[in-house]
């Protein structure tokens, strides 16, 4: 991204992997959500009874503003690196939960 100057090609992987990590934590639990919908549903099913449940949901509502961050380029340099940290908070969070789930 820094070498680029591409926040856009960026975002997009970045979103990609946030959603990703979602269909991990849902496959060990038996689920294989399709869309946006399902993966929001399993995203409030995994995040239910964590610790830090809201701070979850939040975090990948960051990745979503990512995702249109990488079609239309709306968001200002400081909301983008806001939504950037916070997408790697919530990749590092999932991540433990599959190492403890799996």
């Amino acid at each position: 991204m820094e070498r680029d100057d591409d926040s856009d090609s960026a975002s997009a992987l970045l979103y990609e992997a946030a959603k990703q990590c979602i269909n991990a934590v849902a496959n060990l639990r038996g689920e294989n959500p399709g869309t946006t919908g399902a993966k929001r549903r399993a995203l409030h099913d995994i995040a239910r009874g964590e610790d830090e449940e809201e701070t979850i949901i939040q975090n990948w509502d960051d990745a979503f503003k990512l995702h249109i961050h990488a079609d239309r380029g709306f968001l200002d340099e400081s909301e983008f690196y806001i939504s950037w940290s916070r997408v790697q908070d919530f990749i590092d969070m999932m991540l433990e939960i599959y190492e403890r789930d799996g």
